[in-house]
């Protein structure tokens, strides 16, 4: 078994090396084991809600009926797998063994002799409509395939089975097949959402067959080789000209995230620095305070030239200029989060900055679990950072609140497998010893140099800035401690025996190595200043101009209207000297953490109306009120109302 990458400065430990024991990720775990994971099954196998699991049995042959819904619905039931392949390995619940082999016995009775799977190519094929394959990149083919052969990796890492394996397998030489023959015909297309370059190469980890390795390469390469390319598809230019990132949002993180498992294998040092690039793009200039990307829900590319080609110029879903990220109608879908996830990942692999792990972490606490309701039964599909309580005077295309079902029902279980695996995300393997990447309650066992190391975590974070570290069973070698310190941090302490050491605004954002010869019982303690902090933006980021943000460790805060009924809530805003106290609420059984602030203002104008656009400035008289921040994941669970991330700064 291969599980190395060649040029990868950290590596996953083995699958559930790590577990949340108590706390804040422990109780996410069980809201996805207990709540998510079971209620997104009954929609899948509700034909008069998805029709996804009708799907494969009309296919399979075991029922009568029609395709419906989405082609990326089978994508969707191979992401709920996977999650599901977590959930069982750090629980070993017989039921959902059960519902697992029955899940893999009829994806297997679909698999066509050359390794094809496709629902809806096998019940066109009943009814005498014979596809090509591959060949209508909206029909996410491949983006289905990758996510089967991931799932495949999964179950045969937790059940030690090979069912799913060989379907995998197949279903790769299925795609080596049909990239080969696009390749000596030269009809190139684009696998938009390209879940296959991640899913092969998960292949080629755990089976060690190079093959897998050769077709992701292939696939890659074919890109460069499609003709009449668009931003929105990531294939104008060339792949290795890329520096900026555009288009889809879930196509491009998909996209570089393959892209960076393969330079993790093979190197080539232009490939890492193209990375770089579209990194710092999208970091820098095109990320949400609450790490949502993709701004757009329509617009067009600021690089391409539409010509004779109007869809040269089309993005949907997308990346915007530079500094244009709107609030109200921001569209964040959750699965370019997920992507965002899977590629921040693999650059903290290959180049061990902690920036990589602050967007992961920023993007679990203050996105992935937003997408989801506090009981795990409703989902929003764009995760803006406004919301007016009022109707808009225009149209968008997702409703407002999170809702039971999604007619594009891709972003929950995407959701829900990033959440099944987060302790997978905890720590990182290097050389030397392990990182910190996610804090929180937990147990980690792991070798280093053939002796077994047991390290457990003890905090309330990220609530709290308090970390203990402690190794339960220590490596008898010389073992390095990367401590990483978010980029909040502007004071704090590591303590470390009798010897503390202060944290200054220096440190953050960094990894601190402590190089020691441990004992058994040896801790290292954390404390991270959790002062809440008002936030600004880059003066160019115009929705955000003369505004301020709350931020109390890792978490982005926002108001509700229903915690304000008695002021105007479009103009309040907060004093430019607030002070906060810590306060608590439950939200539908979660307690939560709030911020109270005495420093609120606001003014009372009158209503507009939608024939007025501009008008003169009305009598202003600021008032002074109450505010209470929630953490932005517990927003839109107690009714429909007015949200803000931003608020009007008053000096």
């Amino acid at each position: 078994m291969k599980n190395v990458g060649t040029f990868a400065q950290l590596n996953p430990l083995p699958l559930h090396s790590t577990v949340w024991s108590k706390g804040f990720w422990h109780n996410q775990f069980n809201l996805a084991k207990d709540s998510i994971l079971p209620n997104i099954y009954r929609l899948f196998d509700d034909d008069k809600v998805s029709h996804c699991l009708a799907n494969f049995r009309i296919a399979a042959g075991l029922q009568k009926g029609m395709h419906s819904g989405p082609p990326f619905a089978d994508g969707d039931f191979y992401k709920w797998l996977e999650a599901a392949c977590y959930v069982y390995g750090a629980t070993h619940d017989a039921a959902l063994k059960e519902k697992i082999d029955s899940s893999v016995d009829l994806i297997q009775a679909i698999q066509r002799p050359d390794g094809y799977i496709f629902t809806y190519y096998s019940i066109q094929l009943q009814n005498g409509v014979k596809e090509e394959k591959l060949g209508n990149s909206l029909n996410f083919e491949a983006y289905n395939l990758g996510h089967l052969i991931t799932a495949s990796c999964v179950h045969a890492n937790v059940t030690k089975e090979n069912t799913l394996l060989d379907v995998g397998v197949k279903a790769a030489r299925c795609l080596k097949d049909l990239f080969e023959e696009a390749e000596r015909k030269r009809t190139a297309k684009t696998a938009i959402c390209p879940s296959h370059y991640m899913g092969l190469i998960d292949l080629y980890r755990l089976t060690g067959d190079s093959t897998h390795l050769d077709t992701a390469q292939l696939a890659i390469r074919l890109r460069d080789r499609v003709v009449d390319g668009t931003d929105d598809n990531q294939d104008r230019i060339n792949l290795l000209e890329h520096d900026e990132m555009l288009g889809h949002a879930v196509r491009a993180t998909y996209l570089y995230a393959g892209v960076a498992d393969l330079f993790i294998e093979k190197g080539n040092e232009s490939l890492y620095r193209m990375l770089e690039r579209v990194f710092k793009s999208a970091e820098y200039h095109k990320t949400y305070i609450n790490s949502g990307v993709g701004a757009l829900y329509d617009g067009v590319s600021p690089a391409g030239y539409a010509g004779d080609n109007p869809n040269l110029a089309r993005t949907h879903q997308a990346f915007g200029r530079p500094y244009e990220l709107p609030n109200l109608t921001a569209y964040n879908e959750t699965c370019g989060t997920v992507g965002n996830i899977l590629f921040n990942w693999r650059m903290l692999r290959i180049n061990a900055q902690a920036i990589h792990a602050e967007r992961i972490e920023q993007s679990f606490y203050n996105l992935i679990l937003a997408s989801v309701s506090r009981d795990g039964l409703l989902y929003f599909y764009a995760n803006p950072l406004a919301r007016e309580q009022e109707a808009l005077p225009f149209h968008l295309k997702w409703d407002r609140t999170r809702t039971p079902y999604l007619s594009s029902f891709c972003c929950p279980p995407n959701m829900l497998r990033l959440i099944a695996q987060s302790s997978e995300y905890a720590y990182a393997q290097r050389e030397e010893g392990v990182a910190m990447v996610l804090y929180g309650d937990s147990e980690v066992a792991m070798h280093f140099n053939g002796e077994e190391v047991l390290i457990r975590q003890e905090t309330e974070y990220p609530y709290s800035g308090e970390i203990k570290i402690t190794f339960e069973k220590a490596p008898k070698k010389e073992f390095t401690l990367f401590i990483r310190i978010p980029s909040w941090v502007k004071k704090g302490s590591l303590t470390h025996g009798s010897k503390t050491m202060a944290l200054d605004p220096k440190d953050a954002n960094t990894y601190i190595p402590l190089k020691n010869i441990w004992k058994d019982g040896e801790a290292v303690s954390l404390s991270f200043d959790m002062t809440p902090q008002l936030i600004t933006a880059h003066p160019l980021l115009e929705s955000t101009i003369h505004q301020v943000a709350v931020m109390r460790g890792p978490l982005v805060y926002c108001i509700e209207e229903l915690d304000h009924p008695e002021v105007d809530f479009s103009s309040l805003g907060i004093s430019h000297d607030a002070s906060f106290v810590l306060g608590s609420k439950t939200v539908r059984g979660e307690t939560i953490v709030t911020l109270e602030s005495d420093d609120g203002l606001f003014y009372r104008t009158p209503a507009w109306d939608n024939k007025t656009l501009y008008r003169n400035l009305p009598i202003v008289e600021v008032q002074k009120t109450k505010l209470t921040f929630i953490p932005y994941f517990a927003w839109d669970n107690r009714g429909l109302g007015g949200m803000k991330v931003w608020l009007p700064l008053y000096l």
